[in-house]
């Protein structure tokens, strides 16, 4: 083969000693059956070969271009598990995904991830709640790309066809009756109102879990985006008075940790005078002094329905994996909503 050549196909299919056909699948990932010897010798081939697809040709000619989209709201904590997570589901599937992040939802930036997704002709988008603007995401649906929202409340069906969602109201009234049933006189939700969705989910659930108790239970919701930490502190001790133990469930895990340790500082006890709950679980809730009870996010089961009912849009054949998993799941979607549950992890912030 000349050297200066770029290699093409055929040249791999030849170096391998196997068809084109071949060598097309084992490059695209199809779920045919080959021996791994073959998928072996055909990925050698490519390495020695220095084999690139001509990905805009191959998409003309398939009219796919086996790229996906993925728009987080940040990269940190959750958001960052549920990319990773994503990018191998999808993987499976034979795409690349491509992930951006909504940068504080600037205007500007989301424009230009827009015209970036609409450029590449993805095969499909999936967009967290608060990372995209309706307007945006309408705009990707009118020029046919497949979507599915995760976290994102509300939506309009129009817009929407899947929103696969965490249950935030139900883990919040668990949240609630745990203090409760702990023995806690005061109920205090610490949220963060930047949150949107997100935090009206919880403040929804702190109040169903009241229901019924919230005339002879002191209550308040406190947005600690606007307090700070210590006048979130302040404000809970005095609309609590004399009454101890307080239960503070706030928005996520960091906001916990500051809280404990301002507590730490001030020399109020946790969890005799204070109990935490937090959210999201990150790897400092079980390493802190106390320990902070919190909610583990199923990050695995929801980029594997996100996935599946992507898949499924763009109208690739789903394994007998993914198959049983949307027949279990279907049949618990309101309209176009799928709540997961989320499992609370009781430490000793909260009295355990």
């Amino acid at each position: 083969m000349n050297k200066s050549k770029q290699p093409t196909i055929i040249d791999v299919a030849s170096e391998a000693g196997v068809s084109i056909a071949t060598v097309s699948n084992v490059i695209n990932r199809r779920k045919v059956p080959m021996a791994p010897e073959t998928i072996r010798k055909v990925e050698e081939a490519v390495v020695r070969l220095g084999y690139r697809r001509n990905v805009m040709a191959t998409n003309l000619s398939r009219r796919r271009s086996y790229e996906l989209g993925l728009i987080i709201p940040h990269f940190g904590g959750y958001y960052g598990r549920f990319a990773e997570n994503l990018e191998q589901k999808v993987h499976h599937f034979g795409y690349h995904l491509s992930i951006f992040s909504a940068a504080g939802m600037d205007p500007e930036i989301e424009q230009r991830h827009l015209e970036h997704l609409l450029q590449r002709r993805v095969d499909g988008l999936v967009s967290h709640g608060l990372a995209m603007s309706m307007q945006s995401t309408q705009q990707l649906v009118g020029e046919g790309t497949p979507l599915v929202i995760f976290n994102g409340w509300g939506w309009p069906n129009e817009i929407v066809k899947m929103a696969v969602n965490l249950d935030f109201a139900k883990a919040s009234s668990e949240a609630v009756q745990h203090f409760l049933e702990n023995g806690c006189r005061s109920v205090i939700y610490a949220g963060r109102s930047k949150g949107m969705g997100a935090n009206e989910q919880r403040i929804q659930g702190f109040m169903a879990g009241l229901s019924g108790r919230g005339e002879s239970t002191v209550h308040a919701l406190l947005d600690a985006g606007e307090l700070g930490i210590e006048g979130t502190l302040d404000e809970a001790l005095r609309l609590s008075g004399d009454l101890r133990p307080i239960g503070i469930y706030t928005f996520n895990d960091a906001l916990a940790l500051e809280l404990l340790a301002l507590c730490h500082e001030r020399g109020i006890s946790v969890p005799g005078e204070i109990q935490l709950i937090g959210m999201d679980n990150e790897f400092f809730s079980k390493s802190s002094y106390p320990s902070i009870t919190s909610f583990e996010m199923p990050v695995d089961l929801q980029t594997s329905l996100v996935a599946a009912f992507l898949m499924r849009q763009i109208g690739e054949e789903l394994d007998e994996e993914n198959t049983q998993l949307l027949e279990e799941y279907l049949p618990r979607v309101t309209g176009h909503e799928l709540f997961i549950d989320l499992e609370m992890i009781v430490r000793k912030s909260s009295g355990k």
